[in-house]
């Protein structure tokens, strides 16, 4: 009885999914979601998709785009264009915690070789 009742407390995460970046350095909305970054954490679905909403409706400025690309580049990565960091904002998903398919990714690191 305890731990049902603990199991109706317990809340589900909601994450900010964020589609990887191929190698042509393009985003791949088509890849499977284990591969997919988790951006942020929400409490509830609604909070995710008003996060993402938002992100969509105001996107980021040239100057903010200049400082992440120069981030990116420090990091001695290639950064994204502005065309693609729009449309990977446009593409990110929120998805609950308890998503199966963010489950793939351990269950095939955690695989024999």
């Amino acid at each position: 009885m305890k731990s049902h009742h603990a199991a109706a407390l317990a809340t589900v995460l909601w994450y900010l999914m964020i589609p990887p970046i191929g190698l042509d350095n393009k985003i791949d909305p088509h890849a499977p979601l284990s591969n997919w970054r988790i951006g942020v954490g929400f409490q509830s679905q609604k909070e995710c998709e008003d996060s993402l909403k938002d992100a969509i409706q105001n996107p980021m400025t040239p100057a903010e785009y200049q400082a992440a690309a120069k981030a990116t580049q420090k990091a001695k990565m290639k950064p994204l264009t502005m065309s693609e960091m729009t449309k990977r904002t446009a593409e990110s998903l929120c998805v609950a915690g308890d998503d199966p398919r963010l489950k793939a990714k351990a269950k095939v690191s955690a695989s024999p070789k």
